[in-house]
């Protein structure tokens, strides 16, 4: 059965995207056949893992396949990249018209979640999906909310994410409630961490005491080798398979398959 999980946090800046490629890297290292979607209009992740153009089809055209002018189909969307597990349905510069083309579709929030209903057939062959969302809770995002079994909240160690923790955690509880959906938070974990500085160690003690089942062990070490990663367009796994960076991923990764799996 596929798995499907939306990296999502209302703050930008925090890593969904780096999380994104670098967790799908990992699990398909692990022999998991995954598909990455790239609901983000910004398309970093779709950058980073392929050469697609916005002349190219796209998510958009599967989530309004009314507005093409020809049928345009899951396979004719699909990329495959670098990595020999690990397809992505891309995204390019027509999805930031997609929050205001959503707005009159009807049942607007679960788009998504019918998209892949619909394409059933095709995505069943993949273990995990992984949902690369932009920073905002708009509809894009609530899309992939309802879409997702479960969700992954990477977060920085500052006031302001974790102030933000708790809108996002509201958010979700109001759509189980409304959308009557199943989707849950698997869990935060923290990214682009100092282990020494004084304000990590407050935001760990702080977010493991309000949220103790929700803290994943693994958190992401700060490291430039990120950064040259995304700039050759390939994962950090693969940039710098020994560096921090790779080393905590690997481990999220594994943690996240022994989560899902429980």
């Amino acid at each position: 059965m596929t798995t499907i999980i939306s990296f999502v946090n209302q703050k930008g800046g925090v890593g969904k995207t780096t999380s994104t490629i670098n967790t799908a890297t990992a699990l398909s290292k692990l022999n998991f056949k995954i598909l990455i979607i790239d609901m983000d209009p910004q398309a970093n992740s779709t950058q980073v893992l392929t050469p697609t153009s916005d002349n190219d089809p796209s998510i958009y055209d599967l989530l309004f396949p009314n507005k093409s002018t020809k049928e345009i189909t899951f396979e004719d969307v699909k990329q495959s990249t670098y990595l020999k597990n690990l397809d992505i349905l891309p995204s390019n510069v027509l999805l930031s018209s997609a929050e205001i083309d959503l707005v009159n579709e009807h049942a607007r929030e679960t788009v998504l979640k019918r998209c892949l209903k619909n394409h059933s057939n095709q995505i069943k062959h993949y273990d995990f999906i992984l949902i690369d969302c932009q920073p905002s809770l708009g509809l894009l995002t609530i899309n992939s909310i309802i879409a997702a079994n479960y969700l992954m909240v990477p977060i920085h160690a500052d006031v302001f994410s974790l102030t933000g923790l708790e809108l996002l955690t509201q958010t979700i509880q109001k759509l189980q409630e409304v959308f009557e959906i199943s989707t849950t938070i698997l869990g935060f974990f923290f990214t682009q961490v100092t282990i020494k500085a004084t304000l990590f160690k407050e935001a760990h003690e702080l977010c493991k005491y309000t949220y103790p089942n929700l803290l994943f062990d693994t958190f992401i070490r700060s490291n430039s080798v990120i950064d040259q990663a995304n700039a050759t367009d390939q994962s950090v796994i693969d940039f710098s398979p020994s560096s921090s960076s790779s080393i905590d991923y690997k481990s999220l990764a594994k943690e996240l398959i022994s989560k899902t799996k429980k």
